[in-house]
């Protein structure tokens, strides 16, 4: 396997895996990068994973993954701290003597609705 790194930045600008030793350097060549910028080495599979490790585009990709997630966590988190139990809407519902108990309820759930329907929380 061999990968094509930017030295400046440690950035894998190609990997192939049954590759003629000099194609990834002519690719990167052909791609406007300067050959004193780039170097292309053989490594094991084991190799690649910890070069991903320290690429900054693999990083990047990393971290808005895990924003991501996060995200949908609090959004998740969010919803279950409005949206009791169905046994809880209920009773509120058919103990609720005033439209003021209503307009809670309704709120709580209509707010819920909205996310889900929107995919925002505002």
């Amino acid at each position: 396997m061999l990968i094509c790194i930017l030295k400046s930045t440690n950035r894998i600008l190609e990997m192939q895996s049954g590759a003629v030793a000099g194609t990834l350097i002519k690719n990167a060549l052909a791609q406007g990068y300067k050959e004193t910028d780039i170097i292309e080495k053989e490594v094991t599979p084991l190799e690649y994973q910890e070069a991903l490790k320290i690429d900054p585009a693999m990083i990047a990709a990393t971290a808005a993954a895990e924003a991501a997630k996060t995200l949908e966590q609090t959004k998740l988190a969010a919803i279950q701290d409005n949206l009791p139990d169905w046994a809880t809407i209920k009773t509120a519902i058919e103990n609720a003597t005033t439209i003021t108990a209503l307009k809670v309820i309704i709120l709580k759930l209509a707010r819920v609705v909205y996310w889900l329907a929107k995919n925002s929380e505002a």
